[in-house]
């Protein structure tokens, strides 16, 4: 038995010894994935019509084409897509040896995703299938800026119509008065207002992911009217960086094909993507876009200073019509944040803390020399002539504005 034990016990002891080396050898930080980026496109449509859907599949198609053409992922990519109001996937983009392959993961049904705990949900699936140590979003979805879906009545939906019954004798504040009336081009709001059931707040937007545990280190919208700085502060604790438009995005959308480099990486190129947007809308045949990359680490600091600034000035009514507007809305909602307090502000020293911490808080804007706007039966045109990359609604006169602007977190840290 002397003989037995000892040897019987060196055996489990090497068992154990080899057990916990196998455990306890850590993963070479190499091999740990840097980043996961989510392409969340729920349905932004109707019961009736299918919205952005098609136009999302576009999107999709340019990614995929970015990541053949870059021979690969720096990291992993996984899709949320809704095909119907109540049937919804998430799968993985996969690349092998020049093949593009959908990884399905999970489906969904209902519009949970609307909600702060299917947002949360979602987002949990992702963790579990594609770890990594930052996660980023590219949403493509309803873009109604900071304001609330329940505190709209008439929504100004005409641009979802179909542009074949336009009357051309009513188009001389049109650009295209030239042209056929199917030419008038669409802007992401087609079809992401219709149904006010598929339509999700800022704020259950930024609680959804907040409740996962995660702080994405960028969210880019590609919406319309999301640069803002009220929809900035909101994501103050969910994210790191917003990419966004202050204004209306033509319905191709951001072109990824020429951006996905920048920003599918384990350190983005907030420039780079800026610059690459700008670029082609440059060139595009309808030339009208405008971008930003917002630090929303940053916007409490400017809240502090926002906050001196109206204790102490307010802005004229008389002045307000004299603001740069950034969209086609009836009465405007959306007017340029620096110029806005460049009328406001009479004291030049609160003037330049407040163009420094502005500047901080967007680093990275383009914007071409005009923007356009298809809201209503009459598509318009509008310069830029002031331009910070970030909006503001505190002077709007629109009935939404006024009912919701006091709601936010903005308003209430500010005021």
């Amino acid at each position: 038995m002397k003989k037995i034990i000892p040897n019987f016990l060196l055996v489990i002891f090497a068992a154990l010894v080899f057990t916990a080396c196998s455990n306890d050898v850590p993963e070479r930080a190499e091999d740990i994935n840097k980043q996961t980026i989510l392409v969340f496109m729920p349905w932004s449509g109707s019961a009736s019509n299918t919205g952005l859907y098609n136009i999302f599949l576009q999107n999709l198609d340019s990614i995929e084409s970015a990541i053949k053409k870059d021979k690969g992922l720096k990291g992993r990519v996984m899709v949320f897509i809704s095909k119907s109001t109540s049937v919804s996937d998430l799968y993985e983009i996969k690349y092998t040896n020049g093949v593009i392959t959908h990884v399905p993961v999970k489906s969904y049904s209902g519009n949970s995703y609307t909600t702060a705990a299917g947002i949360t949900e979602i987002i949990n699936d992702v963790k579990t299938n594609a770890y990594a140590l930052n996660y980023a979003m590219m949403v493509g979805c309803h873009g109604s800026g900071w304001t609330y879906k329940e505190d709209w009545v008439n929504y100004p939906i005409n641009a979802k119509r179909h542009s074949s019954v336009y009357d051309m004798s009513q188009a001389k504040a049109s650009p295209y008065s030239n042209q056929s009336s199917t030419a008038y081009p669409m802007t992401r709001f087609f079809g992401s207002v219709d149904d006010m059931s598929y339509a999700t707040n800022v704020t259950t937007f930024a609680e959804g992911i907040q409740n996962s545990g995660l702080k994405m280190q960028f969210i880019q919208f590609d919406d319309c009217y999301m640069a803002n700085i009220e929809t900035a502060y909101e994501l103050r604790n969910a994210t790191n960086f917003l990419i966004a438009s202050t204004s209306e995005v033509m319905d191709l959308g951001v072109p990824y094909h020429t951006i996905w480099k920048s920003l599918a990486t384990a350190i983005p190129s907030y420039d780079g993507a800026v610059k690459a947007f700008d670029t082609f809308y440059r060139a595009y045949k309808y030339p009208y876009g405008a971008l930003s990359a917002i630090d929303c680490r940053k916007v409490e600091a400017l809240a502090a200073t926002m906050k001196q600034i109206n204790t102490h000035y307010t802005l004229p009514d008389s002045l307000v019509d004299s603001v740069q507007v950034l969209d086609g809305f009836n009465p405007a909602i959306f007017y340029d944040m620096g110029n806005y307090v460049d009328h406001q502000c009479k004291n030049a020293n609160l003037l330049d803390e407040f163009h420094s911490r502005l500047d901080a808080v967007v680093p990275n804007k383009s914007t071409t020399d005009q923007l356009y706007s298809y809201l209503y039966w009459n598509p318009i045109i509008f310069d830029v002539k002031h331009y910070s990359g970030i909006t503001i609604s505190d002077p709007s006169r629109n009935s939404v504005a006024i009912k919701g602007r006091q709601k936010t977190g903005w308003w209430q840290a500010t005021h």
